[in-house]
């Protein structure tokens, strides 16, 4: 990855540039929709192994029956210990299927994915886990992502 310079910005730490975003036309309302949850902010099962906080590049899968109290965040870029006592405020599973019990939209997606956000190697993000992740959500027939940062 190379450095790009912006004429009179300034870091003292290496800043990747992202890549423009990519988006879908939404083609459904979202009563007709199968939702997703996609999170930088670590969460994962209290049975899984913990994220190396030192820009790990892995993902967890949270299937979507999963008690949001069995889940919990482990992320060096921000404090933990709100989000560890509701995870909703990071990854909001509870409110997602609440949306689905009032039929505002369709249903919930089988697996949801959590990484580590934050740094470490961009291109590994680009090129492996953004994809994998993608495809697994093209694979489950998901029409629309909440994406929540670390």
């Amino acid at each position: 990855m190379g450095l790009t310079v912006f004429e009179g910005l300034q870091s003292e730490i290496f800043v990747p540039i992202t890549p423009k975003s990519v988006f879908t036309p939404v083609t459904k309302e979202l009563k007709e929709m199968r939702v997703a949850l996609a999170t930088a902010a670590g969460v994962h099962l209290k049975s899984d192994k913990r994220f190396n906080l030192a820009g790990d590049t892995t993902y967890r899968e949270v299937p979507d029956g999963t008690p949001s109290d069995e889940l919990m965040v482990s992320h060096g870029g921000y404090d933990n210990a709100d989000v560890n006592r509701d995870v909703n405020a990071m990854f909001p599973i509870d409110r997602l299927h609440e949306l689905v019990k009032e039929g505002f939209i369709k249903e919930a997606a089988p697996v949801h994915y959590a990484f580590m956000g934050g740094g470490g190697d961009q291109e590994a993000f680009h090129d492996v886990t953004g994809p994998e992740i993608a495809q697994k959500l093209v694979d489950e027939e998901v029409d629309a992502v909440v994406m929540t940062a670390g």
